[in-house]
Parts: C-alpha cells; sequence; structure tokens
C-alpha cells in the first residue's frame, strides 16, 4: 500500500491497510473453524443417522474444539507441524483421486452445451443475477488470502509484482472464461 499510494497518504493508508488486514485475518480463522465444525457435524449425521441429534450448539462447541487444536498444533506442538502439514497434503492427494476417479466412471453424463449455458435459479430469489452472486459466494471462499504474493512483494522497493498482478487481475475480468 505505501508504494502505491500517495506520500502525503502513504503512513495513513498503510494503517488502515494493515488493520483491515488483521480484520480478515480473523475472520478468515473464525469462518474456516465455523465451517469446519459444520463438516464435523455433517459427518457424524450422515454417519450416525440413528443415534446423533443434532442441536445448534454442537456446531460452537466444534467450532472451539477446531480452533484449540490450532492453537495447540502451531503453540505446544511446533515441531509436529510439518508432519502434520505433510499427512494433510497425502490426504488431500489421495482424497482428489479417490473423489474424483468414481465421479468420472460412475457419475452421469450431460450434454456439453446444457451444463455450461443453462442457469438455474431454485432459490426463489428475485432475479438470476442475485441468485448467481448468492451462489458464488461460497467458491469466492475458496479464494480468501489470495493476494498473500502483494503483501509479500510489498518489501521490494519496485512495485513490479504488484502492478503486474493487479493487470492480470483486471484482464481476467474482463475477459471471457473458456
Amino acid at each position: 500500500m505505501s508504494l502505491l499510494a500517495p506520500k502525503r497518504l502513504s503512513q495513513l493508508l498503510s494503517y488502515i491497510s494493515g488493520w483491515l488486514t488483521l480484520c480478515g485475518w480473523l475472520a478468515s480463522l473464525g469462518s474456516g473453524c465455523f465451517l469446519t465444525g459444520g463438516l464435523i457435524q455433517g459427518l457424524l449425521i450422515l454417519c450416525q443417522p440413528d443415534t446423533y441429534v443434532p442441536q445448534d450448539w454442537h456446531v460452537t462447541l466444534l467450532f472451539w474444539a477446531v480452533i484449540l487444536f490450532c492453537v495447540f498444533i502451531n503453540v505446544a506442538a511446533g515441531w509436529l507441524l510439518p508432519r502434520f502439514e505433510g499427512a494433510l497434503l497425502v490426504l488431500h492427494i489421495l482424497g482428489f483421486f479417490a473423489i474424483l476417479i468414481p465421479l468420472l466412471v460412475l457419475g452421469p453424463k450431460g450434454d456439453a452445451k446444457e451444463i455450461f449455458t443453462t442457469f438455474v435459479n431454485l432459490g426463489g430469489w428475485d432475479s438470476q443475477g442475485l441468485s448467481f452472486c448468492i451462489g458464488i459466494i461460497g467458491n469466492v471462499f475458496a479464494f480468501v488470502g489470495g493476494d498473500g504474493p502483494i503483501h509479500v512483494s510489498c518489501t521490494n522497493q519496485t512495485c513490479n509484482v504488484v502492478c503486474s498482478l493487479y493487470r492480470s487481475s483486471q484482464k481476467r475480468s474482463i475477459t471471457p472464461k473458456w
């Protein structure tokens, strides 16, 4: 921020940017842990449909359990973190193929034109645009933190990296996605 802002505003805008980034990181942590707690509860409902009775407070309890686990791994068991991350990498790669292969082999085949050109508003929203914007929120959530390279590049004295990322983002937003 300080490289791209006018000199007289650079310190103020850097300060505001830093606090907004901190708030974004905290919101990202909270939402990620809440989603993880909800996923755990969903697995409990799926695997134990007869014995598990879901309550609203269960997700909150699982949220705090996920946060405590993250704090424990990062603070008390920091020496275990590289092994834990390596195990998660292997799990993600194996899980990717464990889901992709059955879907490709056993899943129904559809017409490409119908898949990519048919838009359905089953949520009851007023317009197709509003339905699209609400539906894309979950997909956009996966890209939270994608501006990390910009923050890393701000340590350089030139803004070449920042400007190139910004320009590529502009070009992606105005060019067709096919």
